[in-house]
């Protein structure tokens, strides 16, 4: 337990809670800013059974916010390279690496026994495929969206996506993105996502909702 003993400090943090974790399985999908942010969190504060999923191959312009890449990284499978640099952090986890793009014919041969599924895209119509699998299947659904300098996060249970977006949100055009909102809108989930493994209360079909100049916003979906 020395890798996890700042965590131990933590007085609602026991042992038998960080145990927990090691039966419980995460899926994310999409290692690019946000996914790399969330799965290095989750990895290095004891969730041990990842899989991750991305099609993506490393660029250039994705190093000014996805914080596991390096430039001899370019041209890789971004999700090897993710899968890699995570080990390297914890070498105790155990990580599935799928290189696929998610769409609606494979989408419900993904999405299986997980504890806690993670939208990582960067679309809304690959985020709502798999949130309206997820909620088919009675998986909680962890949403979590960066634009320009604002972004949200949200965890589905009762709810999906389709219950907060609307067409005039996915037709919009898409800003360019700052480094550090998807570390902070990332860091956000990751909380959410680590208290809800570990049992905690967290708020359910909450949209917390960041922008700035620094304001914080949290509307309950009915």
């Amino acid at each position: 337990m020395e890798r996890y003993s700042r965590l131990l400090e933590l007085k609602d943090i026991t042992e038998e809670k960080l145990l927990l974790l090691k039966n419980k399985r995460v899926l994310i999908i999409g290692v690019g800013g946000v996914g790399q942010h969330v799965a290095t969190y989750l990895a290095t504060n004891g969730v041990v059974n990842l899989t991750l999923v991305d099609f993506d191959k490393v660029e250039l312009s994705n190093l000014n916010r996805q914080i596991l890449l390096k430039e001899d990284d370019v041209g890789e499978n971004k999700v090897d390279i993710v899968k890699r640099e995570i080990m390297n952090r914890n070498s105790e986890v155990n990580i599935t690496s799928i290189s696929k793009k998610v769409n609606s014919n494979n989408v419900s041969s993904l999405i299986s026994d997980f504890d806690l599924v993670i939208d990582a895209v960067d679309n809304w119509e690959t985020k709502l495929i798999i949130s309206e699998e997820a909620n088919k299947k009675h998986i909680p659904f962890l949403h979590i969206g960066v634009d320009g300098y604002k972004g949200q996060c949200c965890l589905f249970k009762n709810k999906s996506l389709k219950d907060l977006v609307s067409k005039d949100i996915i037709s919009s055009p898409k800003e360019g993105v700052i480094g550090p909102m998807v570390g902070l809108i990332s860091s956000l989930a990751s909380i959410t996502a680590f208290k809800y493994l570990i049992g905690e209360e967290v708020e359910i079909d909450t949209l917390i909702y960041y922008s700035d100049p620094a304001r914080l916003t949290k509307v309950k979906l009915s």
